[in-house]
């Protein structure tokens, strides 16, 4: 028989679909930073919402907060992951340093018309604002 959770809609659900639409799902716009890094999720919560939810809240998770993978070349599993504030989090980011090539591939394929700057934010794990600098020649500037 299989039992229905009834937490579809809630916000720790939330996190556990997104986590693994960015590890297992190519086609998901973050999947190149996570699954395409080869970073995976442990098969109890990828497979498991309820194992999840458990672990989630036998460790802190409080609706304030986010998953934060303490490795962040790590996996998704219960010895790499806690629950942090949103500023904990976005100090935790691998930062990307933007060459000049990179920077002359942002300006083609936002010039294509195929992406947009949060599109692009997302491809290249940098701020919209670092996306519109390189853009309209602010930093990383054409010779």
């Amino acid at each position: 028989m299989y039992f229905k959770h009834g937490e579809s809609y809630s916000r720790l659900h939330s996190i556990w679909a997104d986590m693994k639409k960015r590890c297992l799902k190519p086609k998901s716009s973050a999947w190149e930073h996570y699954g395409g890094r080869g970073i995976t999720i442990c098969p109890e919560w990828a497979n498991d919402y309820i194992s999840f939810r458990d672990w989630s809240l036998n460790n802190g998770y409080t609706d304030n907060l986010e998953i934060n993978r303490i490795n962040n070349n790590g996996n998704y599993c219960p010895e790499n992951c806690n629950f942090v504030t949103r500023r904990e989090n976005v100090r935790n980011q691998r930062r990307v340093k933007l060459t000049m090539d990179k920077a002359k591939e942002i300006r083609i394929l936002y010039t294509s018309g195929n992406y947009t700057r949060k599109e692009l934010s997302i491809k290249y794990n940098v701020s919209i604002f670092t996306i519109d600098n390189v853009i309209y020649n602010k930093k990383w500037v054409n010779s």
